[in-house]
């Protein structure tokens, strides 16, 4: 399961049906967890002087596609899926079941929920701090030096469920509450409310989220948008939003 032509640390802990493919490097203090498959060309374990933890935990079942890159220092849930050439910096804790897309750069010290999905070319500043079942579109981009250049790192804080659609630039320090959405090209430089849709440059409220309704079906409500789209997570989670009844719940408008 491991391709002749890729380097493994000796001392590296490699569990039970772990692929590895072409010219991939493993290096020393890393644990791939069972099942994790991990393309070719990719390096895992990065040594760097800034991880506070030399180890670095693949978890469980993880896809790790062709040149990505894991410095040490992390800590990744079971179930990771990345595109191509992904880069994940030192001392990041990522929750089961995330998605990085292509070209996501994830530049450490940052937090990132279970379920959360970032698209390709995503990029997300140290010190970023972002919820679970979060949604960032193509070409999000989380600041955090908010006198560049500076030794000051502020990154943003991103609420469970938030939606940031695809060309959006986050300032450093700002906080997107839960459940809010941010529309496409927006510069977020104020904390958006929880339930709220912003969008524009600077981004400003636009309106509750609650009262907007699916341009295919006036008659569904978009948002929470857990209630309409529920494909590909597991099923215990969806019957868990089945049984908030969150619609009704949340009903506004």
């Amino acid at each position: 399961m491991i391709h002749p032509t890729a380097l493994i640390s000796s001392s590296a802990q490699i569990d039970e049906g772990v692929e590895i493919g072409p010219y991939s490097i493993v290096h020393e203090n890393v644990h791939i967890k069972r099942d994790t498959k991990i393309g070719a060309f990719c390096e895992v374990g990065l040594q760097t002087p800034l991880a506070k933890n030399t180890l670095l935990v693949v978890g469980a079942n993880s896809v790790i596609r062709s040149h990505a890159v894991i410095y040490s220092g992390s800590e990744i849930g079971a179930g990771l899926q990345t595109g191509h050439h992904v880069c994940i910096r030192e001392n990041s804790l990522i929750s089961e079941g995330v998605q990085l897309g292509s070209r996501t750069d994830v530049q450490g010290d940052c937090s990132i929920g279970a379920y959360t999905k970032l698209h390709a070319d995503v990029h997300v500043g140290k010190k970023s701090k972002i919820g679970s079942f979060v949604w960032l579109f193509p070409e999000v981009l989380l600041t955090n030096d908010p006198m560049p250049p500076s030794e000051i790192m502020k990154g943003p804080t991103i609420g469970d469920y938030c939606v940031v659609a695809s060309k959006s630039l986050l300032f450093p320090g700002v906080t997107l509450f839960p459940n809010s959405v941010i529309g496409a090209g927006s510069v977020v430089k104020n904390d958006i409310a929880e339930w709220k849709l912003a969008s524009g440059s600077p981004a400003k409220p636009v309106c509750d989220v609650r009262v907007l309704r699916m341009p295919n079906n006036p008659k569904e409500k978009a948002y929470p948008w857990r209630d309409r789209f529920q494909r590909g997570y597991p099923e215990e989670v969806i019957n868990n939003w089945v049984g908030q009844n969150l619609t009704r719940k949340n009903r506004i408008g």
